[in-house]
């Protein structure tokens, strides 16, 4: 790859895809023929299919393997471009046992349990059904007993942000990563696995990690990738930590989120010493 001068880290929910998961139009020209110069890698807290369900609502890579690197499920999951998938971390068995025990603790909260290629809800309602399907999760139904053994993410899903912070305050002590990705929900991974250990990985697997690294994110599980990026952005509809992190906030209007970016990056590129701070 002689020819890139940078990677760009892209977010999916908040960020790629704005609150009523619509896509700029502008930043769909801009994903259909990418700067040869810069390396996208998608880094998010979906699974591969949803990833892909969001996409192709949009006519991207309709009926074709993602031609992009990506981190997924916050780390849980790495793959090289055409889907070709190079690390997979779950949780331990007794880790996934507490986490059995919290879903049965808090019955009303949905715990959305990701394997690598399925989904699972345990504690199934009206509100944790209709977010799965909203992001093209293709969940199902699941029992404690029929939970698959390799698990290597926990969403839980609730509308009332008081059951979550309760369930973040008793998760508090735990050796996991936690952190919320949107307001309702509230994810888990096992201890060490964040987007940017991950990502890495991938960039070593690739012989791209002395390239710079720029960001952009919405979240706490970002958040990791903006304390290893060279420059960090945040859409101004972003939660509050990321935007206290980010290096700059862009405006989705009137020009998309990577349009913007990506002549920030450029003129880093061309001279890292001349983008004054924001």
């Amino acid at each position: 790859m002689p020819n890139l001068t940078a990677i760009l880290c892209i977010d999916i929910d908040g960020t790629l895809i704005d609150e009523k998961e619509q896509l700029h139009p502008s930043d769909i020209a801009i994903l259909q023929s990418f700067p040869a110069n810069i390396q996208p890698v998608l880094t998010t807290g979906r699974i591969l299919h949803s990833a892909k369900g969001v996409l192709q609502k949009f006519n991207l890579f309709n009926g074709r393997p993602i031609p992009l690197p990506g981190v997924f499920m916050n780390g849980g999951v790495a793959y090289l471009p055409g889907e070709r998938i190079i690390l997979q971390h779950t949780f331990k068995h007794a880790m996934r046992q507490k986490l059995l025990v919290l879903a049965e603790r808090h019955p009303h909260s949905c715990f959305t349990f990701f394997a690598l290629d399925a989904v699972h809800l345990i504690n199934p309602n009206p509100f944790g059904r209709y977010i799965s399907g909203l992001h093209y999760l293709a969940a199902q139904d699941t029992s404690a007993s029929e939970l698959p053994k390799e698990i290597v993410k926990l969403m839980v899903l609730d509308e009332n942000v008081d059951s979550l912070s309760q369930i973040a305050q008793e998760t508090a002590g735990v050796d996991a990563e936690m952190a919320y990705s949107l307001k309702f929900a509230y994810e888990i991974n096992p201890p060490g696995i964040t987007k940017a250990n991950s990502l890495q990985v991938l960039l070593k697997t690739m012989r791209i990690e002395h390239l710079p690294v720029f960001v952009v994110g919405d979240a706490e599980n970002d958040l990791s990738l903006f304390a290893r990026a060279d420059q960090s952005f945040a859409p101004d509809t972003a939660h509050q930590a990321a935007l206290d992190h980010a290096d700059r906030i862009i405006s989705r209007e009137p020009d998309g989120i990577l349009a913007p970016i990506l002549q920030q990056i450029n003129a880093f590129v061309k001279s890292p010493d001349s983008i004054p701070p924001s």
